[in-house]
């Protein structure tokens, strides 16, 4: 009689350590099979977060490259409109003086000299710029004096660039030198660098002084 009521209890037990452990195995294979969902998502969400972060830092690059092409080529425009106004109005001057020069035999004395007079003319205009203060995007006062700085470059490199001429006043020289006019050639190159130098100081200190107005 105790055997009977043993086998009952022992068979009871031995069932249920079988569902415990079928239970485990489940647990087991369920988090076995989810984890690497969470994790692929947790993968993905920071591979998007890096994505949008990798576009956003090369658009901004992007933009940064566009506003320096622009403004290279707003300045290249610039400074190409001045060069040709510069050396129209070389041409133009030479062209006038060497008419008047022919007309007047007097005046045959002063013949290349108007290379001189242009270079010194030069000089002024750009003593007058650099005594100009420039005025860029950090100038906030309304009653601000001065040119932008694409002005700047259009007047002085494009411009004076062009109206001014070191080369032919080189080749002037060499002629006269090639002529045995000595003398001639030292008052040339005299008066083309001292006349340079003190137009340029004079420019620059007028302008200074209409600034300070």
């Amino acid at each position: 009689c105790i055997v009977r009521s043993f086998h009952p209890h022992r068979g009871m037990t031995s069932g249920g350590n079988i569902i415990l452990v079928l239970l485990a195995v489940l647990l087991i294979n369920v988090s076995a099979f989810t984890s690497p969902h969470q994790s692929s998502s947790i993968s993905a969400g920071s591979l998007f977060a890096k994505q949008q972060k990798k576009q956003s830092a090369a658009a901004g690059r992007n933009l940064v490259i566009k506003q320096q092409l622009s403004d290279m080529i707003a300045d290249m425009a610039a400074v190409g409109a001045g060069a040709v106004a510069g050396a129209i109005s070389r041409y133009q001057l030479g062209n006038i003086a060497t008419r008047i020069i022919a007309e007047d035999k007097r005046l045959s004395g002063l013949t290349g000299w108007h290379t001189a007079a242009i270079n010194i003319f030069g000089s002024f205009i750009l003593g007058s710029l650099a005594g100009t203060p420039t005025l860029d995007a950090s100038t906030t006062k309304p009653d601000a004096k001065g040119i932008s700085p694409r002005m700047r470059l259009m007047a002085g490199v494009g411009f004076c660039g062009s109206f001014t001429t070191f080369s032919t006043f080189s080749v002037d020289i060499v002629g006269m030198l090639n002529s045995g006019k000595f003398v001639r050639a030292i008052t040339y190159a005299t008066v083309n660098n001292v006349g340079g130098i003190a137009a340029a100081f004079a420019g620059f200190n007028m302008a200074k002084r209409m600034i300070k107005k």
